[in-house]
């Protein structure tokens, strides 16, 4: 029997994050920049709806949709590299849950994320803001309405839509203006949500800046997620990072991550939000659509290029994680120290100080 005698000390949390040999996947000097694709948008009037289309092709690898009396979502998403659809509209599990789309789950008392009709959604405005080009913009423009029809908030999403070294960037300015004044109600989710579409059994997995995975991501701060995810008609995972803004409210947010992989950011999960009558609430997203092996190191370049926080500035973040960690995770006495370990087997384990 090998004895390793093991010293009692106070271990912290450090992470190790901006070390790396790797060439840049954002800015590298060394190379030619990669040319942005072009795009154009198309109106779908029958659908109430647009889509993004690539200049020189026929299929839409993006819909934005508007109905009159319905939230405003985005489905389908198709994969860069068309293999398969990245959104799932209504899935069984959760009827609510529309592609990629805003919902927050208690203003005022009343639940838009679970209820995307009429009775709660009036559309204002679906407008095009930039057609084509190197970058395509749009907005949606509705109305969130009470219990007796009135309108309580004027939400605007104003999206943009760039295609570059086979990824889609998708920058998202959400603006909430208060029609009447505001309470958005502590609960654990709400705001926006992906849903991709998972199955049973399906090979999957959520990522945070932390490095935390899956179920241990939700409820959790970060600076950005990620969720890949084998959908049909492919033989590797397609992947969607969400990035959070150092602008936002509450920055970095805590996730919402559930059972079948749906996530979203958690504004209100710590508390309420208020917003006065006649003031308005902005918030800032942007989402990397890409195939391929999940990089964390290029993830998080593609964090720093969208927050403006690179270098050393790019960890700040996750060293305040840690240290939140430190301070409330459990502190093991010397047996329990030596229970949690994994040993090789024919070793064991002494504590002395």
């Amino acid at each position: 029997m090998k004895v390793i005698n093991f010293p009692l000390c106070l271990l912290l949390p450090f992470m190790f994050l901006t070390g790396s040999c790797k060439r840049s996947a954002v800015d590298d000097s060394s190379q030619q920049p990669a040319i942005p694709t072009a795009l154009t948008i198309r109106w779908n009037e029958n659908e109430s709806s647009l889509s993004i289309f690539r200049k020189s092709e026929d299929k839409a690898i993006l819909t934005q949709n508007a109905k009159d009396d319905f939230r405003p979502f985005i489905h389908p998403i198709l994969a860069p590299d068309g293999k398969g659809v990245l959104t799932e509209y209504s899935p069984g599990h959760h009827k609510h849950q529309t592609g990629l789309y805003w919902g927050f789950t208690n203003v005022n008392g009343r639940d838009y994320f679970h209820n995307p009709q009429g009775d709660h959604w009036k559309k204002v405005a679906l407008n095009i803001l930039q057609k084509e080009g190197e970058e395509v913009k749009w907005q949606t423009l509705y109305h969130l309405l009470d219990a007796e029809g009135e309108t309580v908030m004027e939400e605007t999403q104003n999206w943009s839509m760039k295609e570059v070294a086979g990824k889609y960037l998708l920058d998202l300015e959400w603006k909430g203006e208060a029609i009447q004044d505001i309470t958005i109600g502590k609960y654990d989710y709400g705001g926006l949500f992906l849903r991709m579409p998972w199955k049973d059994g399906i090979n999957g997995k959520i990522v945070n800046a932390a490095r935390q995975k899956n179920e241990l991501a939700e409820g959790q701060p970060a600076m950005w997620i990620n969720v890949g995810m084998q959908v049909e008609g492919r033989n590797d995972l397609a992947n969607i990072a969400i990035f959070d803004h150092p602008e936002n409210r509450g920055y970095p947010q805590k996730w919402r991550v559930d059972s079948q992989l749906g996530l979203g950011p958690a504004f209100t999960r710590d508390g309420d939000w208020t917003i006065e009558k006649g003031k308005s609430e902005t918030i800032k997203h942007q989402l990397v659509v890409y195939t391929g092996a999940f990089n964390d190191v290029e993830v998080t370049e593609y964090w720093s290029a969208f927050s403006g926080k690179a270098g050393m500035y790019s960890s700040t973040e996750l060293w305040g994680i840690a240290q939140e960690e430190g301070r409330t995770a459990k502190f093991l006495n010397p047996q329990e120290a030596v229970d949690a370990m994994t040993i090789k087997a024919g070793y064991t384990v002494n504590v002395w100080a």
